[in-house]
């Protein structure tokens, strides 16, 4: 009976981690699909996140402006995808090889800004919980689906309209 219990509330944790941990990879497919429809490749999406992530940990960590934060991450995303268009728009580079580059310039770049400007392991406080009003009080799928921070909810919510 314990063990039993014990085995649900593991695996409602590790489901609800899961969803909580794929969102950012979530919001880079959505972008990617914008990208594919309009016939560009780039695999560099990885080194974009990791530049963004880097970016948004970085403005956290030095304001602990959250909303600031998330912008940031946007817009150092942006530039990348647009360099990432330049280069393969405007220069005729091949999208395959230049995405690989994009990537790995995203994810050195990250590791140096990191070691350079922070040194060592830090943490940073998130964006807090949000409970849904009824639909968090449900068993198990509540605590799953809807016991998130509000980034994941608007995850939820471009998955459909994109």
């Amino acid at each position: 009976m314990i063990s039993d219990m014990l085995t649900v509330t593991v695996l409602v944790g590790i489901l609800s981690s899961g969803i909580r941990l794929a969102t950012p990879y979530l919001y880079a497919a959505i972008g990617e699909t914008f990208g594919q429809r309009s016939g560009v490749l780039n695999l560099g999406v990885d080194g974009q996140m990791l530049l963004g992530a880097f970016s948004a940990f970085y403005v956290v960590y030095r304001t602990g402006n959250l909303g600031l934060a998330v912008l940031v991450a946007l817009l150092v995303g942006a530039l990348m995808g647009l360099a990432m268009a330049f280069v393969t728009v405007n220069l005729h580079a091949e999208q395959g090889i230049s995405g690989i580059g994009f990537y790995l310039f995203g994810l050195g770049m990250s590791d140096l800004l990191f070691q350079k400007l922070i040194g060592t392991v830090e943490t940073v406080n998130g964006f807090p919980k949000v409970d849904i009003p009824v639909l968090s009080s449900l068993p198990y799928l509540g605590e799953i689906f809807f016991t998130h921070n509000i980034l994941v909810y608007i995850a939820y919510l471009l998955v459909p309209l994109s």
